[in-house]
């Protein structure tokens, strides 16, 4: 899968979640739960939703890796290889 369909699949997903965001001013380095004021249960929520749309499996083990939206994107680039 290609970094742009990813790209487009993850602000999806995070539009749901959020659905007053606006991507393009977001702090991509800014910490995901703080930037896009959610809570632990929206996170969840969007992980699972991320997991399920790319088909890879996001341990738990690995949610700390997944603080910001370039953290996320770089990591779901690399698993979805």
């Amino acid at each position: 899968m290609k970094q742009e369909q990813i790209d487009a699949i993850v602000f999806e997903e995070l539009q749901n979640i959020a659905p007053e965001l606006e991507p393009d001013t977001l702090d991509r380095e800014e910490d995901l739960r703080d930037e896009l004021d959610i809570d632990s249960m929206d996170f969840m929520i969007l992980i699972i939703a991320l997991g399920k749309r790319l088909n890879i499996r996001i341990p738990d083990t690995d949610h700390h890796l997944l603080n910001s939206i370039n953290n996320l994107l770089a990591y779901l680039y690399k698993s979805a290889a």
